[in-house]
């Protein structure tokens, strides 16, 4: 191999590989910088929707909790006392799409009374509800644990509103004689959780441990992913007291993401909710998206200026070493012809090949001074 391939090998190793290092350390510091600021950003965002969250699902609770302690008080229940209370609870409570009164119709002299309240188009309306509401779920339940519940999102007013209702049983001489139910609309709640886009491309929704999704912006406004393998590893997280972190795959999204889950206290089992969490799902490579951008633009400029620092490099080398060696070599070879015409170049680049050029010279004058007597013996013979 020749000394300029042997050069240019080295210089490529020396510029190479320090350029390398120096992109790949960088690219490592920054990405490790925006990882932090992503986990510390997606706790911050957690914590601060949880409380906000939690504020929005404790009224209903409380408002039931008290309408009971009222109606409790009252030795003899009346039809009219219980709608005035209604009405007046309604108005006093914006934050409460509607409030109902149930009462078993075994248990109480009203019989089957049933009154709802509720705000239709921002218009106060009252119904009786029309169906046999003792044989639905949201009765049943408080019923059978014999203390409130807080009941799984649905839609009520003909399918358009999506609510969730908080049930409380009502009790008279120790027994249950009806419920007290407070409805909260969530469509406030589907447009925040909608609006939050963490970084730009991540999710915030809510979700219990049988798999319902709440307000996931990629699916139905209440969906089921039961079935999902990755449910499992964020189920453990939910079953965990207090607020988890981990870097896993998202759910419903598939994206390996940056996820922090939060219990929601007013949905907690010991509430009677269905111990729903609030999760943060943050996508990690698409956080590092604009640092891949950056490091595919910066490795283009370390190779320009990489291989503008070889060309460099080599030219000057070549200049310095490499051409003079050739010129050197080939006025070796013309005195080995036996010409000795030309003097040896002097070289001015570096002291070795000057040296080496002088003594090339020295060597051309030396054979040439024992050339000439040869040569003038030769035709002294042939003379």
């Amino acid at each position: 191999m020749s000394i300029k391939k042997r050069i240019q090998i080295l210089l490529a190793f020396l510029v190479g590989v320090p350029l390398i290092l120096m992109l790949y350390e960088s690219y490592q510091t920054s990405r490790n910088t925006l990882i932090a600021e992503m986990k510390k950003e997606t706790l911050q965002v957690a914590k601060l929707e949880t409380a906000e969250i939690d504020l929005i699902f404790a009224p209903p609770r409380l408002v039931a909790e008290s309408l009971v302690r009222a109606l409790e008080t009252d030795p003899v229940l009346k039809a009219d006392t219980i709608r005035e209370l209604l009405r007046r609870t309604l108005r006093e409570s914006p934050d409460i799409y509607g409030l109902a009164v149930a009462l078993d119709p075994a248990e109480t002299p009203l019989k089957r009374f049933a009154p709802y309240v509720f705000r239709k188009k921002g218009v106060e309306t009252e119904i009786v509800l029309p169906y046999e509401y003792t044989r639905y779920d949201w009765y049943q339940k408080p019923l059978e644990r014999s203390r409130g519940q807080w009941i799984s999102p649905y839609f009520g007013e003909g399918g358009e509103v999506l609510m969730v209702s908080y049930v409380a049983p009502l009790r008279q001489k120790d027994r249950i004689v009806g419920m007290v139910a407070v409805d909260l609309s969530l469509d406030e709640l589907l447009k925040r959780l909608y609006f939050l886009k963490p970084g730009g491309s991540g999710t915030v929704y809510l979700i219990n441990p049988s798999g319902k999704i709440l307000a996931h912006p990629a699916l139905k406004a209440v969906a089921d992913v039961a079935n999902s393998q990755e449910l499992g590893e964020l189920t453990a997280l939910m079953r965990r007291a207090g607020v988890d972190t981990v870097e896993m795959k998202d759910p419903v999204t598939k994206k390996t993401s940056w996820i922090v889950e939060s219990p929601i206290p007013s949905l907690s089992a010991k509430n009677g909710g269905g111990d729903w969490s609030l999760i943060v799902s943050w996508p990690i490579e698409e956080r590092l998206g604009s640092l891949n951008t950056i490091a595919r633009r910066m490795l283009v400029l370390y190779l320009f200026l990489g291989g503008g620092a070889i060309w460099f490099l080599n030219r000057t080398f070549n200049d310095a070493i490499t051409r003079p060696l050739r010129q050197l070599a080939e006025q070796a070879r013309q005195y080995a012809s036996g010409d000795f015409r030309n003097p040896a170049p002097v070289v001015h680049e570096t002291e070795e090949l000057r040296e080496l050029g002088m003594a090339l010279t020295s060597l051309g004058e030396a054979l040439k001074g024992k050339e000439m007597p040869d040569r003038t013996a030769e035709r002294d013979d042939q003379q």
